[in-house]
């Protein structure tokens, strides 16, 4: 290196060192953003991959040297981010953020839940472990005064105090039933231009902004709505405009499994004529945004989906499935070369099976084993300070749910309840349909 050269890079290094002075507070050396805790939607193979990018099963085999799995840490949505989650109505948008919410509470966190649907349930926030009690509620209407309406910008302004005051986690159902104040106040005939996308564009930044300040994390979640009059090109979209998929670090969407994929649970039940009785569909969710791992697709590049159940009533016929993803989460129950093995930490006895579906047959079968699994999931769980599947929360291993397979009249009828429901919300949903028929211009 030359002399002049050399005087420069030092003359750089001064100054530089000199800005990190007077900068002190806003900007630091060195960009590790440490270790981020977590909020787990509770259902780890989508834990796994939005952290890893990758099944648990792969990581073993594809996983990086810069990621290190620590089973003694929760795996979830990263605290300090906006979270974008959108799907046809009825997919289990709600149902995955009452999971969260009911995480978010036992990791001893503030939750806060505004409902611009007037759509939240109390028996399944309870059945995905939401103390409800203790939830943080609004549905933008003033119990002391009737007459005074809660406005988009309100909202906004909401979410914004919400997090100031240390509330962790945010859940906004649904950005769709926003209504400016503008809005609110004109008459039917008046016509707006992408009002909410404007509202959403001027706000969002701040709210990511103290989301990251906070480390809390906010989910918005959204409706999809046909771009009305598209020839070409994808005619699906979301309400709001493309301002929210931009400040969100993660954005997924949840959408039904298709009829030939499975997508309803039975169960066997005497009092129900046939013998069967419907509690619960399997969805699956894929990612259009992820900024915390590498892309979820398979070895030919092409995206990958996550699947998860649905329950509509407590009861959980794959809680072996459950004890299996909560055992390799807690990696008590280690794999080599496709080899299960679990040693149960009280006797001492050792089970192990080829394959995955073969260790789970041995869950399923074996109530003896079942029970000391769970007794050793819940030992393991509070030494370590994680939260447990609300499943594992309320099961009891004495009582057998049998899940039984449809027949094609059981899914047609489904279907047909399925449907029905669908119909009806969009009913209420009639007046944004319309509105959106006159938006022309995206934000």
């Amino acid at each position: 290196m030359s002399k002049d050269k050399k005087t420069k890079n030092e003359a750089a290094t001064s100054g530089v060192s000199e800005a990190l002075k007077s900068l002190s507070g806003f900007i630091q050396k060195g960009a590790r953003t440490g270790d981020v805790e977590k909020i787990p939607t509770g259902y780890f193979n989508l834990d796994f991959a939005i952290n890893f990018g990758t099944l648990p099963e792969d990581f073993e085999v594809y996983g990086s040297k810069h990621k290190v799995y620590d089973p003694k840490k929760p795996v979830g949505i990263p605290c300090g981010r906006l979270v974008h989650l959108y799907g046809a109505e009825g997919s289990g948008k709600s149902y995955l953020c009452y999971r969260m919410a009911g995480f978010a509470q036992r990791m001893g966190h503030k939750v806060a839940w505004i409902d611009t649907e007037q759509s939240f349930s109390e028996d399944l926030a309870i059945i995905n472990g939401v103390d409800i009690d203790e939830l943080l509620y609004s549905d933008l209407h003033n119990l002391e005064d009737p007459d005074k309406i809660y406005y988009a910008e309100d909202v906004m302004d909401g979410i914004v105090n919400l997090v100031k005051s240390g509330v962790k986690l945010v859940i906004l159902d649904s950005v769709a039933n926003l209504v400016p104040k503008a809005r609110m106040e004109a008459e039917a005939e008046q016509q707006y231009v992408a009002l909410l996308a404007r509202l959403l564009s001027e706000n969002l930044g701040r709210i990511v902004q103290w989301a990251g300040a906070k480390d809390a994390v906010v989910v918005f979640i959204n409706q999809l709505r046909e771009k009305p009059g598209m020839m070409f090109g994808n005619p699906i979209t979301t309400k709001g405009g493309r301002m929210l998929n931009h400040n969100s670090s993660l954005s997924m969407e949840v959408s039904k499994c298709p009829k030939n994929d499975s997508p309803w649970i039975f169960v066997e039940d005497d009092r129900v004529p046939g013998g069967k009785r419907l509690i619960g569909r399997n969805s699956k969710i894929r990612f259009d945004k992820n900024r915390f791992s590498k892309p979820f697709v398979d070895q030919k590049g092409n995206p990958m989906s996550v699947s998860i159940p649905i329950y509509y009533e407590p009861y959980f016929p794959n809680i072996e499935e459950i004890l299996f993803d909560t055992g390799r989460q807690q990696q008590i129950i280690k794999v080599r070369t496709e080899i299960y093995k679990w040693i149960d930490s009280i006797t001492g006895t050792e089970y192990k099976a080829e394959g995955k579906d073969a260790f789970l047959n041995l869950i399923r079968d074996d109530i003896e084993m079942r029970k000391a699994l769970l007794a050793d999931l819940k030992k393991n769980a509070e030494e370590n300070g994680n939260p447990l599947p609300p499943e594992i929360i309320q099961y009891d291993p004495d009582v057998v749910i049998k899940r039984v397979e449809a027949t094609e009249e059981d899914i047609e009828e489904a279907e047909k309840i399925s449907e029905k429901k669908g119909k009806k919300k969009s009913k209420m949903n009639l007046s944004e349909e319309i509105e959106d028929l006159d938006k022309t211009l995206e934000v």
